[in-house]
């Protein structure tokens, strides 16, 4: 038989085997309620940080934050089982992803708002079939390369420094004083390469329309430069503001200097909820701001937005003897339309006519379309008896859908896949508080928007006095000047706080 001592050690150890489980209960329970108090009080710090929900939703959040903390944290001070530690830690885990998720969107603001830099892209170009891969392969070879410094002065000459001290590379650099001739050099066997910006890029394929596939990128230089600030003095959740649309579809970073294929200012009034959507053709023969002279309205863009921006407020403001604001502008890159209105889950879109591209139908009123088929949608021209006309139109219901969607409670269900798609589609010069402060108006009162599209008028004609391009005997769209008197006054009415109508004030 057991000894009593023997009984009274067993008893000690079990019961000091029994107060160390307990004190080690005691301590894990209060770590876990530190994890749901500090990840709760994380979470309320980056919701006031995101600023875009207004107190109708942040207070009742903070509140259901703290009553879920104190029922856990009295949960895991009386409970001895382990259902209040394994529920705490899988609130804990959610809380977390919450913050996660809500940086998400901060940083994704914070990336796609401010915009004020626009990036000057250089290549070193080679015919297709030449030896040269890389510009290591010119060293040592002092080979001719030709450029317009005429037109690119700036930015040749920022290159020509990095090949010669970065790379190394010595060359003998030839003068031309228009690109038909740099071109023309290089096809010619004159130059082995040539300097040219990624904006008068596409230029050279209206002259060879194999341009791209016949020469090769060998090297490409970038230089930042900021844009001039603009929107000063507005209040986005009380004044109209006016924002310059330029859509682009070209190499290199978004923010990179390009012609502009879409061009469209968005009027918005946030008292009255309507929204003016003005497309201008991108053949729009205009005067050029900076320069006194006509060009295409798409070549406005190869000499930064401003110029595009400054060159509409001087066509839209000589209609009506008064200046005519643009406030801010929006760089969007239409390939990545498939991936945004994928991340939707498609959205509506209204085609005047029946038409078809490809694989792809449209008829004629409203057809729900995913990614491919809304930007075949878009850029299609050729099937439509208005070309570029009917798809600047087709451009307008793009965008009129994705805002109705985006708008909408729909955009809740699809909302990982929307953040994830917008990254880098689009960047916009408003700044990041200025967003927050829109977007909170919007998700505080859900409310609709009366979207009006216009399309400024024109005649078809030719020129051979572009200024980017002299010499060279473009199509160009003459201005119907009415219509541009007409969008300046719909733009100034709202301006004004005043309620617009197509009806009444569009009469085309």
């Amino acid at each position: 038989m057991k000894s009593e001592v023997d009984i009274v050690k067993k008893k000690t150890i079990k019961t000091k085997q029994t107060t160390k489980r307990m004190k080690f209960d005691q301590s894990l329970s209060k770590i876990i309620i530190g994890l749901v108090v500090v990840s709760s009080l994380l979470l309320t710090y980056k919701l006031f940080r995101l600023g875009v929900l207004s107190n109708k939703y942040l207070i009742p959040a903070v509140l259901i934050l703290i009553v879920l903390s104190s029922i856990l944290s009295l949960w895991l001070l009386k409970s001895k089982g382990h259902a209040s530690k394994i529920v705490s830690l899988i609130v804990v885990v959610a809380t977390l992803l919450g913050v996660n998720q809500v940086t998400r969107i901060r940083n994704l603001i914070a990336n796609v708002t401010g915009a004020n830099k626009e990036t000057h892209v250089v290549h070193v170009i080679v015919m297709d079939k030449s030896p040269y891969k890389t510009i290591d392969d010119l060293k040592d070879l002092n080979v001719d390369i030709a450029a317009n410094t005429a037109a690119d002065k700036k930015y040749i000459d920022l290159t020509v420094d990095e090949i010669n001290n970065k790379d190394k590379v010595e060359f003998n650099l030839i003068d031309k004083n228009n690109y038909l001739s740099v071109v023309n050099s290089l096809y010619d066997g004159e130059v082995e390469a040539i300097l040219l910006s990624e904006a008068h890029r596409p230029l050279m394929e209206e002259y060879k329309p194999e341009f791209e596939e016949e020469t090769r990128i060998i090297a490409s230089y970038y230089f930042e430069e900021e844009v001039e600030e603009h929107g000063e003095g507005v209040d986005v959740t009380k004044d109209t503001f006016s924002i310059f649309v330029t859509g682009i579809d070209t190499y290199g970073p978004l923010s990179s200097v390009s012609r502009s294929d879409v061009n469209m200012i968005v009027t918005v009034n946030p008292k009255t909820n309507q929204i003016l959507l003005t497309s201008i053709p991108r053949d729009y023969h205009v005067t050029l701001h900076s320069f006194g002279q006509k060009d295409k309205l798409t070549h406005a863009g190869i000499y930064g937005v401003r110029e595009s921006m400054k060159t509409l407020e001087d066509l839209l403001s000589s209609q009506v003897n008064e200046k005519v604001d643009i406030d801010y502008y929006l760089r969007v890159n239409f390939t990545s339309v498939i991936d945004i209105v994928d991340a939707l889950g498609g959205v509506e879109v209204y085609s005047r006519y029946n038409f078809n591209v490809g694989n792809y139908s449209y008829v004629q009123g409203m057809n729900h379309v995913y990614g491919n088929e809304a930007l075949a949608f878009v850029r299609e021209r050729y099937s439509l008896p208005n070309g570029d006309f009917d798809r600047i139109q087709n451009q307008q219901a793009l965008i009129t859908g994705v805002i109705n969607k985006a708008a909408s409670p729909a955009i809740i269900t699809n909302f990982n896949k929307f953040l994830n798609s917008v990254g880098g589609s689009f960047e916009l010069s408003m700044s990041d508080k200025d967003f927050n402060k829109l977007a909170k108006k919007q998700i505080d009162t859900m409310s609709s928007w009366e979207i009006i599209d216009i399309q400024l008028g024109a005649t078809g004609s030719m020129s051979t006095n572009t200024y980017s391009m002299p010499g060279w005997n473009l199509y160009v769209a003459e201005p119907k000047y009415d219509t541009v008197k007409a969008a300046a006054e719909m733009i100034l009415k709202m301006e004004r706080g005043e309620i617009i109508s197509k009806e009444a004030d569009w009469p085309y």
